[in-house]
């Protein structure tokens, strides 16, 4: 769910705006976070949402129209949240009926503009949390201070990341590893050393397989955690394996 308001033009230098910075932000989120066959839908909003791309399974194909369709936004009006969360939890007609929601990349700049209008109703809060639905808010250069969505966000289990002029990809991706919950080895490639051998990082094998250690982020992702004796962290096979894949 994209904030298309006229603030979003606003400058966040090296010659991009804000909006420009949030597309960034999704499409990382497309490339590092969405395995094929995830559905995966669009909205944009200002003072009213619009559906851009209603949930369709992601492939290669896909990815490239959502970034094409992500390239015709433009920035302007005011910013109203309630709608646009809205269409993407209850609308079931524009998503195709579906009847599960999973989590939403909520990007965004600002506060509401019209507060009675737009405030997240206690209706929407239910339907969330009804549906399961976990919201990750992105706030560029602001920290969003609307209640409504503050409790939206705490009765779902919600998480927050806030950007600045220079997108920390890895902070960003830390983020969304704990809310999807993947497993996936540790990015710095850790490893120790047993008679001059460096093990780990899928580089080594250990009782029939490869291993890794793991981010403490993304642990949950990996249903064959175990503790290590050496670096005071966990390791997985499951990573590896994740890792082939990808």
């Amino acid at each position: 769910v994209l904030d298309r308001s006229g603030s979003m033009s606003d400058d966040v230098g090296n010659s991009m705006t804000r909006l420009d910075k949030a597309k960034q932000i999704i499409e990382n989120y497309l490339k590092n976070e969405v395995p094929d066959g995830t559905l995966v839908g669009l909205v944009a909003f200002d003072d009213e949402p619009s559906l851009i791309s209603p949930f369709q399974p992601v492939n290669d194909a896909y990815k490239a129209t959502l970034r094409d369709d992500l390239d015709k936004i433009t920035a302007d009006g005011g910013t109203c949240f309630h709608p646009a969360i809205e269409m993407a939890i209850t609308n079931k007609d524009l998503i195709n009926n579906v009847t599960e929601a999973g989590t939403i990349l909520f990007v965004t700049d600002g506060e509401n503009n019209n507060y009675d209008r737009c405030k997240i109703t206690d209706e929407i809060i239910v339907s969330a949390v009804t549906l399961q639905t976990r919201l990750v808010k992105t706030e560029i250069g602001v920290d969003v201070q609307d209640e409504s969505i503050k409790e939206l966000f705490s009765q779902t289990g919600g998480e927050t990341v806030s950007i600045d002029s220079n997108l920390d990809v890895k902070k960003f991706q830390g983020v969304l590893d704990r809310v999807f919950q993947l497993c996936k080895c540790d990015e710095e490639g850790l490893q120790y050393s047993v008679s001059g051998r460096l093990r780990g990082d899928c580089q080594t094998v250990y009782n029939g397989g490869l291993w890794c250690y793991v981010e403490d982020l993304v642990s949950r992702g990996c249903s064959d955690l175990r503790d290590s004796m050496y670096a005071g962290r966990m390791w997985s096979y499951q990573a590896c394996t994740e890792r082939e894949k990808d």
